[in-house]
């Protein structure tokens, strides 16, 4: 899954870690352009035909800490907030993030609880605070949800 596919960090030609679904690592060079819809459209250094192609498909495609942009001012990368202790503003710890799920609108934050998962919209309503460094992630009281 690209998580930002408005970014431009696959859009010029660059080395990547494809990662296969049962963990096998292949260094490559990649390039890749938006494509229609949702779709973003790339090629292999390499890889010439389709069936070549299909060989890689549903591998991951990781690309180095050091050639991703520093995100803006109130923008985190997923991994940076994964395994932060989570708290509500009245300083009741809450649980671990144990993922975050993108959505088309708000991601949803997976916490996981003494109990079990639990869920936050992350919406600016919901979300008080996040610092990464700190490593405590901040949220309103009543915002987290308790799967069943």
């Amino acid at each position: 899954m690209l998580h930002h596919r408005e970014g431009e960090t696959l859009f010029s030609s660059r080395n990547v870690t494809l990662v296969s679904p049962s963990g096998e690592r292949r260094a490559v060079r990649v390039i890749a352009r938006p494509g229609a819809g949702k779709r973003v459209l790339a090629r292999l250094e390499g890889v010439t035909t389709p069936e070549a192609a299909a060989a890689f498909m549903g591998w991951a495609i990781v690309v180095d800490r050091a050639e991703l942009p520093a995100p803006a001012d109130g923008e985190y990368y997923i991994h940076d907030l994964l395994d932060l202790p989570v708290f509500d503003e009245a300083g009741v710890a809450l649980g671990t993030l144990a993922d975050v799920v993108t959505g088309q609108e708000r991601d949803i934050w997976v916490v996981q609880t003494d109990s079990g998962e639990g869920f936050v919209i992350a919406s600016p309503e919901n979300i008080v605070s996040v610092d990464v460094p700190g490593r405590r992630l901040v949220v309103a009281v009543g915002a987290l949800s308790l799967g069943e």
